[in-house]
């Protein structure tokens, strides 16, 4: 039977504070001790059941998205710099779009937030400071605290040290309002499927997203998984 939603699809807003920010090169840059904006995701590994494929998940979630866009994502190995906050994930990717566009993200993912942090990328154009919560049942979520930067650079710069690993993956995503559906297949022939949705950092949204993404997903009988994009998306086989 055909998942109906109860809701309408989420249209949370994300506080402008939160979003973007236009930096000349690499710098500190002040946080919010707690941030205002975060994502939910729920993602699977299409081999331990429930939907395959993204239009399947589409399906499932009564979304009626646009064609997808498709991208390649490249993960580096990178040392943490210096000024990085101790304990955290330091993650450097490369996403390339079929025109051949490309833009790099750094990343530190940890458990607690932060004050003052430090984007070594050059020509940065995006910051984004937010709450990370990764759905793996019925539970409230696990929270991860992010805080990323995206340049409009093609490479690493050469003092980051940083060497591209071997593999890559190959992504679609759809989109429609704040929610989006990606199809990844990674090497192994690994295919995750990931919903997220970005909003507030709130009780309420996240009861939202539980209640609109999580509850019809599982009731489909999706495994969640516990790792991360990254995680998954850099582990070359």
């Amino acid at each position: 039977m055909k998942f109906r939603p109860r809701r309408p699809l989420l249209t949370w807003a994300v506080a402008a504070a939160a979003a973007c920010a236009v930096l000349p090169g690499p710098s500190a840059i002040a946080a919010a001790v707690e941030p205002i904006a975060a994502e939910y995701a729920i993602r699977w590994n299409a081999r331990d059941g429930g939907p395959g494929s993204g239009g399947a998940t589409l399906a499932i979630l009564d979304m009626r998205a646009r064609q997808p866009v498709q991208f390649k994502v490249d993960y580096y190995d990178v040392a943490a710099p210096p000024a990085a906050p101790q304990g955290f994930t330091t993650i450097l990717r490369r996403r390339i779009d079929d025109a051949g566009r490309s833009e790099l993200t750094f990343k530190l993912r940890g458990d607690r937030a932060v004050e003052e942090w430090s984007c070594p990328l050059r020509n940065v154009r995006q910051t984004k400071i937010e709450v990370d919560v990764t759905f793996g049942g019925a539970e409230n979520g696990v929270r991860t605290y992010s805080y990323s930067c995206t340049s409009a650079d093609t490479e690493p710069a050469s003092d980051l040290n940083a060497k591209l690993r071997t593999c890559s993956a190959d992504v679609k995503r759809w989109e429609q309002g704040r929610l989006k559906v990606e199809e990844w297949r990674l090497a192994g022939d690994v295919v995750i499927i990931e919903v997220s949705g970005s909003g507030t950092n709130t009780p309420d949204a996240r009861e939202k997203f539980r209640e609109r993404v999580t509850a019809p997903l599982l009731a489909a009988g999706i495994v969640p998984s516990a790792s991360s994009k990254t995680e998954l998306g850099s582990r070359c086989r």
